[in-house]
């Protein structure tokens, strides 16, 4: 019995000391929020602002609209703020140093994003905030906010893209709501200025723990800078502050290169090709082939190049020069074409082209020199026929004499019964077939010279055309700034702390106060400070 009771006491204990803290909980929380308006800014005075320090988490960049010019991230955000209204001594209830509370029940500062383009431009999702004893709130909300960036394709798809996060306060000015920035792990808040006035800056604008790398982007800066702009002329001395989020991105080159850029590539490659082939009428077939080829590939590349109107990309720039070589090689493909088909009977060649294509410019160009043709005009007499009696058998009757001979030759036939008006017309009819033979030689040679200045046109061609090719592709292509950009994107820190658990637990003691808490060191230079300086965990 006595072993029963013992029993009993220590499990009514147990149950006692375990319920016990559940029950200061309960009613702590009743009476923290029985009189508490959150329509109330958490000050005691109503002239002190509300200070407020808010940070951001990237997850991912999840999508880059060029088309409509939105960037659609994933963002943890991180706010701190005090509020005197929560505060409570643990000591009179059971040790209780933080409680959840819904956000719903609670003042929570109405920051938003400013340029937001398209769903919510607040935070949807109410998650619980975590309130420490000292009256810390912290809240670390997600959210996915799709926000207007000014895509500039110029250089596509070689470009680098700069996009900005503008969030501040929808109702309050800078005098009601004091937000700063909530500084990373190894950056300093520093005072810096430009031509808009002075501003603070953060070399590592958000915290990239939890990141999950791009497969399209690298993320090659990301920065935050704290504004406190005053409208003239609106306002009077009332200023507002937003805190801006500059996020440098570069694309990723290689399914490009390998898709878009290689092919055109090869297309202008055998463009300079189509001037190797012989002037034959399968010339212009393959020139045809490939206009219609590039034509079809950027009916393609319409679907995959962002549509605008105020540049020409890269691509687009690279395209229509491929296209305009494939049009030039075409009008003078039939040029070469129309000089090999050409008859010497209908075209002589002028003295001029046949000094330049035939004599000079071969040994340039690496083209034989034509041989010459040894033989002279030397007018219409029977010795034109020796070349045509060569491979004949010999005639006693056509042989090559003088006149004297000619004439005893023919006084001798006479004599034998043979009028020599008969022979005349014969030698005639023998001197007109061979002038017409060699009318025939001589215009063959001029229809050879008309195709050998065709070969030679197509290797100019040729040489002009490849060295346009390689020019053109190196000025267009390395013509886009991030073809140089050796830096390498931001490195990824390791995960030190959860992105949405208790951070301050260890850190809450008698000493951390409002004051310490909001007392964080800020540089003032008045020199220019190096990125590494200012941020050192980003150039490690």
């Amino acid at each position: 019995m006595n072993f029963r009771f013992l029993l009993r006491i220590l499990v009514y204990a147990g149950l006692f000391f375990y319920v016990n803290p559940n029950r200061y909980a309960d009613q702590m929380y009743e009476d923290l929020l029985y009189y508490y308006n959150k329509n109330v800014r958490p000050v005691k005075n109503a002239s002190e602002s509300v200070k407020v320090k808010f940070g951001s988490s990237l997850i991912r960049i999840i999508d880059v609209d060029e088309v409509n010019q939105v960037l659609t991230t994933n963002l943890w955000l991180e706010m701190q703020w005090f509020d005197y209204r929560l505060m409570w001594d643990p000591g009179r209830w059971g040790k209780i140093r933080k409680l959840h509370v819904p956000v719903d029940q609670i003042w929570i500062p109405d920051i938003l994003l400013y340029n937001n383009a398209d769903g919510e431009p607040h935070i949807t999702i109410m998650s619980d905030a975590i309130v420490y004893y000292n009256g810390l709130v912290v809240w670390k909300p997600p959210s996915i906010y799709k926000s207007f960036c000014s895509i500039d394709i110029e250089y596509f798809p070689y470009d680098t893209q700069t996009c900005r996060m503008k969030f501040g306060g929808w109702t309050y000015n800078g005098f009601l709501l004091d937000v700063r920035q909530l500084p990373t792990t190894g950056c300093e808040v520093v005072n810096k200025a430009d031509d808009e006035g002075e501003f603070q800056f953060l070399g590592r604008g958000m915290d990239l723990s939890g990141y999950y790398p791009s497969l399209e982007w690298d993320l090659m800066e990301l920065n935050s800078a704290r504004h406190e702009k005053i409208y003239a002329g609106c306002c009077g001395q009332d200023f507002y502050i937003d805190i801006t989020f500059k996020i440098e991105i570069r694309r990723k080159t290689l399914f490009y290169t390998v898709n878009l850029m290689i092919p055109c590539m090869m297309f202008a490659i055998l463009t300079s090709i189509v001037f190797y082939v012989p002037p034959i009428e399968h010339k212009m077939t393959f020139s045809i082939s490939i206009l219609v080829t590039l034509t079809v590939f950027y009916l393609i590349l319409i679907d995959l190049v962002p549509p605008t109107s105020l540049v020409i990309p890269l691509i687009g720039k690279y395209l229509l020069f491929t296209m305009f070589l494939v049009s030039i090689s075409i009008m003078l493909s039939v040029i070469s074409l129309n000089f090999y088909r050409r008859d010497g009977s209908s075209f002589p060649m002028p003295h001029w082209m046949k000094v330049v294509f035939i004599h000079t410019l071969p040994k340039y160009i690496c083209i034989k020199t034509a041989d010459e043709d040894d033989g002279s005009d030397r007018g219409s007499s029977i010795s034109d026929i020796g070349p045509f009696m060569d491979s004949r058998r010999p005639s006693p009757f056509f042989i090559t004499v003088n006149e004297r001979q000619l004439n005893g030759r023919l006084s001798e036939l006479k004599k034998k019964g043979m009028h020599p008006d008969l022979i005349r017309n014969m030698i005639q009819n023998v001197e007109f077939i061979a002038e017409y033979f060699n009318s025939l030689k001589k215009e063959d040679k001029i229809s050879e010279d008309w195709s050998y200045v065709a070969n030679v046109i197509d290797r100019i061609f040729l040489i002009i055309f490849s060295i346009m090719n390689v020019v053109g592709t190196w000025v267009i292509l390395f013509n886009s700034p991030a073809m140089f950009d050796n830096r390498t994107p931001l490195a990824i820190n390791s995960v030190a702390r959860p992105l949405s658990g208790d951070t301050f637990e260890h850190f809450i003691n008698e000493n951390f106060t409002q004051i310490a808490w909001w007392a964080r060191t800020i540089q003032n230079s008045t020199a220019e400070l190096s990125d590494s300086e200012l941020c050192p965990i980003l150039y490690q």
